[in-house]
C-alpha cells in the first residue's frame, strides 16, 4: 500500500494535499524520512507522522466493552451516539468494522476488525459459534421453560432457534449461550417463555472474553485471541 493512501485511511491527510505534506519532512518509515508521497509501506513498517506513531498492520482487532445508550453504527442513530464515539482516541478506528451488533440498550463485548473473512465468519450461524450473555429478567425461569430455550422456540413466526444452553445464576439472573445473532433474539426467546429482558450484557463470543475489562474502556487482542480468529 502506498504510504498516503495509509494516511487517508487514517483520516490524517487528504490525498489531494499529500504533496505539499510529504515535502515538510515530518513522516518517516522506520526512522527514514519519506519525501515522495507515493512510497511503498509493508506490514510491520513503523510509521511516524508528525511524531505520532503508527503501525502498519494487516489485521487489526479490537474489543470493546461497550456501555448503553450507545448505537453500535459508524454514526449515531436515533438520538443516540455511535460506538465509534467510545473509542474515538483508538488511532485505527477508521479501519475497522463492527462484527455484529448489539441493542441500545445491550452492554458487553462488542468485537472490531478489518478482516472482512473472519466477520463473515463470526456472523455465519452455520459456524455454530457460541456468544455468551448475562441476563436479568423479569421472573425466574421454570424447569419447563428451560426446556423449551434449550431445544430451541419459535421467534419471528416462523423461526425455531438452534438449541441453546441456560445456567442460572440467582435469583432472576440467567447465563445464557445463543448460537445466532438475530435482531432482538434473546428478548424474543425469552417473550416466547412468557418472560422478559431487563439487562442484557454479553461476555464472550466463541474463545474471545470480556473479562474484567470495565464499561467503556477496549483493547486489542492479544496473539493467542487472534490465532483462535484465524483458525476459524
Amino acid at each position: 500500500m502506498r504510504i498516503d493512501k495509509f494516511l487517508a485511511n487514517l483520516g490524517l491527510i487528504t490525498r489531494k494535499d499529500a504533496k505539499k505534506i510529504f515535502k515538510l519532512g515530518n513522516i518517516f518509515i522506520n526512522g527514514e524520512a519519506i519525501f515522495n508521497e507515493s512510497q511503498k509501506i509493508n506490514f510491520g513498517d513503523e510509521i511516524s507522522f508528525f511524531d505520532e506513531i503508527f503501525n502498519y498492520k494487516e489485521n487489526y482487532f479490537l474489543i470493546l466493552n461497550k456501555p448503553v445508550d450507545f448505537v453500535s453504527s459508524r454514526v449515531s442513530e436515533g438520538g443516540y451516539p455511535s460506538v465509534y464515539d467510545v473509542i474515538f482516541d483508538y488511532p485505527y478506528q477508521n479501519l475497522i468494522e463492527i462484527v455484529g451488533r448489539l441493542d441500545v440498550d445491550t452492554t458487553g463485548l462488542l468485537l472490531f476488525t478489518n478482516n472482512g473473512k473472519i466477520i463473515h465468519k463470526l456472523i455465519n450461524p452455520k459456524k455454530n459459534i457460541f456468544k455468551k450473555y448475562l441476563v436479568k429478567i423479569s421472573k425466574n425461569l421454570s424447569e419447563k421453560d428451560i426446556e423449551k430455550l434449550e431445544t430451541g422456540v419459535i421467534i419471528d413466526g416462523n423461526y425455531r432457534t438452534k438449541p441453546a444452553k441456560v445456567n442460572i445464576l440467582g435469583e432472576k439472573k440467567i447465563e445464557l449461550l445463543i448460537q445466532e445473532g438475530k435482531f432482538h433474539q434473546i428478548k424474543k426467546m425469552l417473550l416466547a417463555v412468557e418472560n422478559e429482558v431487563l439487562e442484557l450484557h454479553r461476555t464472550q463470543i466463541g474463545e474471545i472474553k470480556i473479562g474484567n475489562l470495565e464499561i467503556g474502556k477496549y483493547r486489542e487482542l492479544s496473539q493467542e485471541e487472534i490465532n483462535y480468529l484465524e483458525n476459524l
